[in-house]
Order: C-alpha cells, then structure tokens, then sequence
C-alpha cells in the first residue's frame, strides 16, 4: 500500500511539473498558429520576441496555393514563447512581385498597449528584381532584406512603409507598388 501511495504521488508530480512547462518556439508555432506552416522564411528580432514570416499552403475557390503570413511570437527560450499576433494569411498573384504589410501590437498585463510593430514584406516573382526599397508616408526609400530560400525569393523590412519598388541590378525600376 505504502509503494502504491509512493509511486502514485511520484506520478502525479511528473504530471503536474510536465504540465507546467514552457514551449518552445517549435511548439508554439506547431501548436498556437492555426494555419499549417509549410515554411519558415524569417525570423526578426523585437523588444520581446519575434516577428516570424512563413508560408502556409492554403485552397480557396480558385484551387491550391502557398499563401504568405506573418506572426508575432512572445517570449523567450527561457521564459516560454506565445504566439500573441492576430493569425490570417494573403495571398494575390503579380508577375513581378507581391506587396503585404501588417501591424502586430504588444500589450501589458493590464490592457495598455506597450508597442506597435508595423511591417512590409513579398515574394519576389520576377528574376530582374535584384533589389527591393521601401517608403513610407514620404516616399523616402529604404533598402529591405532580400531572403533567398529553395521555394522563392522573398524581401522583409520592419517600420511604417506601404510602398515597395522592385529595382533591377542597375537600379531602373521595374514595379513600384502601393499597398493599400
């Protein structure tokens, strides 16, 4: 009775410390995202976590597709990570390339919000694109990254920009879009 009371304590210990346990960034984009993610393309640091950009393969009427999408991860390997970013994905075909941004928004425990995080990213469908600029409200043009993955080239830059330009490699622009 007494190795029984022992090895059922010992259990509910395991349990219950198990439960209590932080996830990794691998758990929480396995399990907090709702989307499938097929691929990660990019991981930016912030204040306090990461902004994640990956592709998700989706289906609507018009048959199947890998769509892009954006999430923002709370957290650290450390203390757990969370996804706290709103979850939905975008997906429209351009010849050249593709024009997205989102905002993710932090808040404390009490409601206030603690920062705001604006970003601008695409994929990158035309091979003449050798540079992506952004702009914001004033048109001042800023150089994005340029990600190179098996699946595509992809660009990603973080601020307060609604318009990319797609730049060949002696600078004439082929595209300049504006995201609305």
């Amino acid at each position: 009775m007494k190795k029984k009371n022992i090895l059922l304590l010992l259990a509910a210990s395991i349990l219950l410390l198990s439960a209590c346990s932080t996830k990794t960034m691998g758990q929480a984009i396995d399990e907090d995202i709702p989307f499938n993610v097929k691929e990660i393309l990019h991981k930016e640091k912030v204040k306090d976590g990461i902004i994640l950009l990956y592709t998700t393969h989706q289906k609507n009427g018009q048959g199947e597709f890998d769509a892009m999408a954006a999430a923002y991860l709370k957290g650290s390997d450390k203390n757990g990570w969370k996804n706290e970013g709103h979850n939905h994905w975008e997906h429209y075909e351009n010849e050249h390339m593709t024009v997205y941004t989102d905002d993710f928004y932090d808040y404390d425990k009490e409601g206030k919000l603690e920062s705001r995080i604006p970003i601008i990213f695409g994929e990158i469908h035309n091979q003449d694109i050798q540079k992506v600029e952004v702009a914001g409200q004033e048109e001042k043009f800023e150089e994005a990254a340029i990600i190179e993955k098996e699946s595509g080239r992809y660009y990603f830059k973080r601020g307060e920009f609604h318009t990319a330009r797609g730049l060949s490699a002696d600078g004439k622009e082929i595209l300049k879009q504006k995201q609305n």
